[in-house]
C-alpha cells in the first residue's frame, strides 16, 4: 500500500479508490464503442480537497475534464471520441487532486497492469486504458463457440505414402536436394546441418499430408474440434512450409487441389472448419514470384526488372541486396503497397485470399501480423468478408494487441476493422506462471481481468486461448522443468529427456491449464500432439511426428471438448474469476435472465470451475452468489441466486450445498472441480 506525504498531508491508497473494472468507480467497464457516454468515479475517504480533474489523454490532446461530489464520491462524464475513419483508438486516463495548500496528488493505475486497481503518485503516473472500437465491428458466432486443433501438415499423419514420394521427387527434379523423405515416422527430425551443407535446411520431410488429417477427422470429431488451423499448405521448399513458393497450389508432398477440396467437404460434415495460414509478408525466394534459382518458368523478380513480379519486392542493389524478413535472404520481404501485388494477394477477382475461400477455407490465421500495414489488414478484411461474411480473420500477435506498437505506430487491429482476433500468447505465459506457481491465484486474477477489461467483446470472445504452437516449447516441457530453452543449442535441446517424474508432473498441470483454457472466453487452442502428451522444446522438436504417449491426457481433453460443447455457457456465457485464497483460482461462467453475453438466449445453467496448483489440499470457499460492481447490470440470474441450490462435479457426480450463495470445497493437490449449478 502506497503512503505518500503531501507538504505535511498524509494520503495513502485507502484515502483515494478507483479501480477501472467495477462499475461503482467506472461504467460501463471494459472496452466501449465510439460515442458511448462514460462515467468515471473516485471514493475519497478522510480526505479534504480543493478541485479534482479527469486527465483523459486522446492521441496526443489531453482532454481535463472537472470533477463534481455526489454521495461521496467525485464524478466526471466522458464521451468516447467519435473517430472519422472508423478505426477506434485508446484512451489513457488519470486523475488529478488539488490538495489543501496547493499540494498535487495523482491517482493512476499500477505499473503492471492498466486495469483495475490503482494507487496514488506525487508525478503524472501510469494511465488507466479504454479501448474505444468501431461500433459495426462482431465476429463469426461460430467462432466463439469453437474448439481448434493446429496442425503441422507434416507430421501429423501420413495418409498416402506413394504421394509423398511423388511429391519428393517433383521437388527433387527442380534442383531442391535438400528435400528428402524420412523412413522411419518416428524418427527424430534433422536439427542441424547436413554435410556439404552450409547451414541448417529444413528440407527433411515426414510426409505427412492433408489425406492423413482426412483419415483422422474422426478422431478430431471425438475431441470435439470444431477448427482446424493448418500451418502453410502452399508449395515450398521447406518442412514448415513459411518460404512460399505457389500460393495458388497445395505442395504436392500434401496433396492437390482435389484432395483439398475432399478434406474441406469432409470436415464439414464432421461440424469442422479449416483455416489457412496465410503468409503475406514475404515469399520464398524459390518461388514462382522471386524465383532467384530459376527453377519455375517464366521472369522472376530476381531475374527481370520486367518481372510482372519486380514492383512486389525492394531492391537496394538489384539484384543481389534486397529487403528480406528479418535479414533472412531465403525470405524477401514483398511491399505491400504495390498494386499489382496487393491485387494478386487481396483485391483482384482471382485473388489468393478469395481463391482458397472459393475453394472452402473459412478464414485465415495472418503470419506476422504486425508485419502487415493496418491499411493493408482491413483490405484482407474486407476481401475475406466478401467471400465469406462468416469467414475468420486471425493475427498472429505476441502481445497485447489492443496497445501493440511495430515500428514506432501504434496498430488499430484490434479495434474493429481489421483482424477479428489474435494468438493469445499472453495467456500461454501467465497461464504456465500460475500452474508452475510463478505468480499466485491473485496475480492470475488480475491478467485474466485486464484481458476481460481491454479487448473488445467479439475479440475477447474468439481470442485464440493457446497453450503450445509451432514457434514455442510444447506445454507440458514447459510445465515439467524449468528449462531455459531459448539460451540452449539445438544440440543440446535434442538430448533433453524428461525423467519419470518430470513427465509426471507436466501431466499433472497440463491437466490444470487445459482446464482453464476449456473454461474461459474464446477459442481453446489444441497444438497437434499435446492431447497426447507429446514433449519438446523450441522447432524443430516441438514439431515432431504425432505420437501417442500419454492416453489418460487423451482422455481429458476429450471431456473438456464434450464438457463445454454441451454446456454452450461455457463458450459464450458472462465471466467472473476468485482469487479465493491467493492460491486457488476459480472462474464462473454464467448467464443472466437465461442469456449470455449477446444476449443470445441459451438457458440458465452455470459452470464454475476450481483450480489448484498447488501441492497440498486447500479448503476454500467461494461466494457465486455475491452480487458485486463487476457484474453486468441486471440480476445475475436464478441459476446462481436461486433458494435451493446445489452444485454437482461434472468430473465425479459429487454434489455440494451452496448457501446464500456459498460454495466451500476441499481441492485437492494438482487438483480441478468442474462444476455445474442449476
Amino acid at each position: 500500500m502506497a503512503h505518500i506525504s503531501f507538504n505535511g498531508i498524509e494520503v495513502s491508497d485507502t484515502n483515494i479508490i478507483h479501480d477501472s473494472t467495477k462499475e461503482v468507480f467506472r461504467y460501463p467497464t471494459g472496452a466501449v464503442t465510439s460515442g458511448t457516454e462514460i462515467t468515471l468515479a473516485l471514493r475519497l475517504t478522510g480526505l479534504h480537497i480543493d478541485c479534482a480533474t479527469l486527465c483523459v489523454l486522446r492521441g496526443s490532446t489531453i482532454d481535463r475534464v472537472e470533477m463534481w461530489i455526489e454521495n461521496d464520491m467525485l464524478r466526471a462524464w466522458y464521451t468516447a471520441p467519435i473517430t472519422g475513419d472508423g478505426r477506434g483508438m485508446v484512451l489513457w486516463y488519470w486523475f488529478e487532486l488539488n490538495l489543501q495548500g496547493g499540494t498535487v496528488c495523482y491517482y493512476g493505475s499500477e505499473p503492471s497492469y492498466p486495469s483495475g486497481l490503482g494507487c496514488i503518485y506525487q508525478n503524472p503516473p501510469p494511465s488507466f486504458q479504454i479501448t474505444v472500437y468501431n461500433e459495426a465491428f462482431d465476429t463469426p458466432r461460430w467462432a466463439k463457440t469453437a474448439i481448434m486443433y493446429q496442425i503441422f501438415p507434416d507430421r501429423f499423419c501420413m495418409g498416402d505414402p506413394e504421394r509423398a514420394r511423388a511429391g519428393i521427387e517433383y521437388h527433387q527434379q527442380r534442383g531442391r536436394n535438400e528435400i528428402e523423405l524420412h523412413e522411419n515416422w518416428g524418427g527424430n527430425p534433422l536439427y542441424e546441418a547436413k554435410e556439404g551443407q552450409l547451414y541448417y535446411m529444413p528440407g527433411d520431410m515426414f510426409g505427412g499430408d492433408l489425406e492423413g488429417i482426412r483419415q483422422r477427422l474422426p478422431y478430431l470429431a471425438s475431441l470435439g474440434i470444431s477448427l482446424i488451423y493448418l500451418n502453410p499448405i502452399f508449395e515450398a521448399t521447406s518442412n514448415h512450409r513459411y518460404n512460399t513458393g505457389d500460393y495458388l497450389k497445395i505442395d504436392p508432398i500434401l496433396g492437390d487441389d482435389e484432395v483439398f477440396r475432399t478434406l474441406v467437404q469432409e470436415a464439414k460434415q464432421a461440424g469442422i472448419r479449416i483455416i489457412l495460414d496465410g503468409v503475406f509478408s514475404h515469399t520464398g525466394d524459390d518461388s514462382l514470384y522471386f524465383n532467384k534459382y530459376g527453377r519455375y518458368d517464366g521472369l522472376g523478380a530476381f531475374q527481370s526488372t520486367e518481372s510482372p513480379y519486380f514492383g512486389w519486392y525492394q531492391f537496394d542493389e538489384y539484384p543481389w541486396k534486397y529487403t528480406s524478413w528479418w535479414g533472412f535472404d531465403t525470405l524477401p520481404e514483398v511491399n505491400e503497397y504495390d498494386f499489382a501485388w496487393r491485387d494478386f494477394i487481396i483485391t483482384g477477382n482471382e485473388s489468393v485470399i478469395k481463391h482458397w475461400i472459393d475453394r472452402g477455407a473459412a478464414g485465415y490465421r495472418l503470419d506476422v501480423a504486425d508485419e502487415l500495414p493496418d491499411v493493408v489488414i482491413e483490405l484482407m478484411r474486407t476481401a475475406v468478408k466478401q467471400a465469406d461474411p462468416e469467414a475468420l480473420l486471425l493475427g498472429e500477435v505476441w502481445e497485447d494487441a489492443t496497445v501493440k506498437q511495430s515500428y514506432g505506430c501504434p496498430r488499430t487491429y484490434a479495434l474493429g476493422r481489421g483482424l477479428d482476433t489474435v494468438m493469445n500468447y499472453p495467456f500461454l505465459n501467465r497461464t504456465v506462471e500460475f500452474v508452475t506457481g510463478k505468480i499466485n491465484a491473485w496475480q492470475y486474477r488480475r491478467f485474466l481481468l485486464h484481458q476481460q477489461q481491454v479487448y473488445p467483446p467479439p475479440m475477447y470472445y474468439t481470442l485464440m486461448n493457446l497453450l503450445s504452437s509451432h514457434d514455442v516449447c510444447r506445454v507440458r516441457s514447459r510445465l515439467a522443468a524449468d528449462y531455459d530453452a531459448g539460451s540452449m543449442s539445438r544440440s543440446e535441446q535434442a538430448h533433453v529427456r524428461l525423467t519419470e517424474d518430470e513427465y509426471t508432473l507436466g501431466g499433472q498441470r497440463q491437466r490444470l491449464a487445459a482446464a482453464l483454457q476449456y473454461s474461459l472466453p474464446g477459442i481453446p487452442a489444441v497444438y497437434y500432439g499435446d492431447e497426447v502428451g507429446m514433449t519438446g522444446l523450441l522447432d524443430p522438436f516441438n514439431r515432431k511426428t504425432w505420437r501417442e504417449e500419454d492416453a489418460t491426457i487423451t482422455e481429458w481433453y476429450a471431456w473438456l471438448g464434450k464438457l463445454r460443447t454441451s454446456h454452450p455457457v461455457m463458450s459464450t456465457g458472462f465471466v467472473r474469476f476468485f482469487g479465493t485464497n491467493g492460491k486457488v483460482v476459480g472462474i464462473l461462467r454464467h448467464t443472466v435472465l437465461g442469456r449470455d453475453y449477446f444476449d443470445c438466449e441459451i438457458g440458465s445453467d452455470a459452470v464454475l470451475t476450481v483450480v489448484n496448483p498447488t501441492d497440498a489440499v486447500q479448503r476454500i470457499v467461494i461466494d457465486v452468489g455475491e452480487v458485486a460492481d463487476d457484474l453486468p447490470r441486471g440480476p445475475i440470474g436464478e441459476a446462481v441466486l436461486g433458494d435451493t441450490l446445489v452444485a454437482v462435479s461434472l468430473l465425479t457426480g459429487f454434489e455440494a450445498p451452496l448457501e446464500k450463495g456459498l460454495i466451500a470445497l476441499d481441492v485437492a493437490p494438482y487438483g480441478v472441480e468442474i462444476l455445474g449449478i442449476a
